[in-house]
């Protein structure tokens, strides 16, 4: 009896406890207040594979006021009246007081083509960041002239313009020369066109070969896809990530692929890539599901990186653990993440410390794509916390996402602190309807440290920057990256959670130069700004 009584109080401390824990934080829907007043064009009722898929967003200061603003890609109208107002991409600038102005005419980026996907980075090191979007033919690049404006390419675009499908994007410097290269994932070869109720699927098609364009440091690119053997394998590419999973000083790169096998190109140096899916040299990543969305991060902070990916309904997302020797395992069931995503079809993702607990917590969107199997279409997304034993709960009610019959269609997702307030705020794309901005309300309880990279022998912007930071107990680890989720890019600056330390005893940061930089007794609860050492 006793016994039995201990264990009811027991459970009833542990439910005490966990209800307290869980509230800390909410996600409130503030797109409205904030200024966002954008819509997007498609919608799986189109019936057009564009439409369906896309589209995603991106976070970057691209005026370097020290704001992070907001690019959101839209989609197209099938069959446009002459007259018609063409829905188009928006760039919405922060005003600082936690509200947008959309800017986009200003600062000419306001494409009205079959947008699918878009990320910012510095590619000349010139101090402002320039866009890249993908779309469903002609891509386009965004050269930042400095003073809020935008000088657009598109075929020839100093080297790196295509026609194709477009999809995922990883800005990255993948020869170590201090120049950011671009691998743009290609999707499908879209030749059919819908006739009344007829609905296609991307098996139904062909896919389209990858590309890898190497910045040549003069403001153009070169082509060597074939040459680095990156080229995609036509396996119908959704998602791109880059990551230097096995540590060795370079940036690896991973594929979500619909239909098809995913793939872990491990970059072995002096621009040659390995696919670590092939038999002879097993990564273990390599499911065939329908791979969309994609996160790095080291969520059982044992040093490296570990990979979650998102897939199609009933294909169960999947978490990879990083065995640290060149060998992943998959511990989705262990984890806890199995069942989140089953009965849904699951996009955007983010692996990111929303409660500053010092440990990384999952996020993805959800929404059907089959127009003619459901009566809706929008699905709940989901917030899955970590409990800091290498399992997540589902939390999705109790930090306030939208649990009603008006879910959203859900695509791209990016991850940015836009209101400068010490914890990490959520962005979602819905697809044929309006996005959602949702501020965290609560994660700045606890103690936080952000960090920007500023290059000056490596890439301006940090990417690939390996940042460690230890606080006590905690020891973290996070690397700078442009470009990530589902066809999204969250912010570069990279965020720590310090639970209750308000000093942080060492920050080691691994530049791609090689440069290795400790800082030592950093105050929390600041935006701290690291300049490579240029010798």
């Amino acid at each position: 009896m006793h016994n039995r009584l201990r264990e009811a109080i027991s459970v009833l401390s542990l439910t005490f406890i966990f209800t307290s824990y869980a509230s800390d934080i909410r996600f409130v829907d503030v797109t409205e207040q904030a200024g966002i007043h954008f819509e997007h064009a498609g919608g799986i009722d189109l019936r057009v594979v564009p439409a369906l898929v896309g589209s995603g967003a991106a976070w970057s200061d691209y005026d370097n006021d020290g704001k992070l603003d907001l690019y959101i890609v839209n989609s197209a109208l099938v069959r446009p009246a002459a007259d018609a107002v063409l829905p188009k991409n928006a760039l919405y600038r922060n005003n600082g007081d936690g509200t947008f102005t959309d800017v986009t005419d200003t600062a000419g980026v306001g494409d009205t083509g079959w947008g699918m996907g878009g990320a910012f980075a510095d590619y000349d090191n010139d101090g402002d960041a320039d866009l890249y979007v993908t779309n469903y033919k002609v891509n386009l690049f965004y050269r930042n002239n400095g003073d809020g404006t935008f000088k657009r390419f598109s075929s020839g675009a100093g080297g790196i313009g295509h026609e194709g499908f477009g999809a995922g994007i990883a800005w990255g410097d993948y020869d170590r020369d201090g120049y950011l290269d671009l691998y743009v994932g290609n999707y499908i070869e879209y030749t059919k066109v819908p006739q009344g109720d007829e609905v296609f699927f991307p098996y139904d098609f062909f896919g389209q070969t990858n590309l890898l364009y190497l910045n040549k440091g003069d403001g153009g690119f070169i082509n060597i896809t074939d040459a680095a053997k990156v080229n995609g394998g036509f396996h119908l590419t959704l998602g791109v990530a880059a990551a230097d999973y096995d540590a060795d000083g370079d940036l690896d790169l991973y594929l979500a692929n619909d239909t098809d096998q995913n793939i872990l190109y491990r970059n072995d140096g002096e621009l040659t890539f390995t696919n670590t899916n092939r038999p002879d040299a097993r990564s273990r990543t390599g499911d065939i599901r329908s791979g969309m969305g994609i996160a790095w991060g080291d969520y059982d902070a044992d040093n490296d990186l570990d990979l979650f990916v998102t897939n199609w309904l009933d294909e169960n997302n999947v978490l990879y653990r990083n065995n640290g020797d060149g060998t992943f395992t998959d511990v989705s069931a262990r984890s806890g993440v199995f069942e989140s995503g089953l009965g849904k079809t699951c996009w955007g993702t983010a692996l990111f410390d929303a409660d500053n607990d010092g440990d990384l917590d999952i996020f993805f969107s959800a929404g059907h794509i089959d127009p003619a199997s459901w009566e809706a279409h929008g699905q709940a997304d989901v917030f899955l916390q970590n409990n800091g034993d290498g399992t997540f709960t589902d939390i999705s009610d109790a930090v306030g996402l939208r649990q009603s019959s008006a879910y959203g269609v859900g695509r791209g997702v990016a991850v940015a602190d836009y209101d400068a307030d010490g914890d990490l705020d959520i962005f979602i794309v819905n697809s044929g309807g309006k996005p959602m901005l949702l501020r965290n309300d609560g994660g700045n309880q606890r103690q936080w440290l952000q960090i920007r990279t500023v290059g000056t022998v490596s890439n301006r912007d940090g990417v690939g920057t390996f940042v460690r930071v230890s606080a006590g107990d905690l020891h973290q680890i996070q690397q700078v990256a442009a470009g990530d989720s589902y066809l999204s890019q969250s912010s570069i600056d990279v965020e720590f959670g310090l639970a209750h330390h308000k000093i942080v005893d060492r920050i080691v940061i691994q530049w791609p130069s090689g440069t290795v930089q400790t800082l030592t007794d950093v105050q929390a609860n600041q935006r701290l700004v690291v300049v490579e050492p240029s010798e």
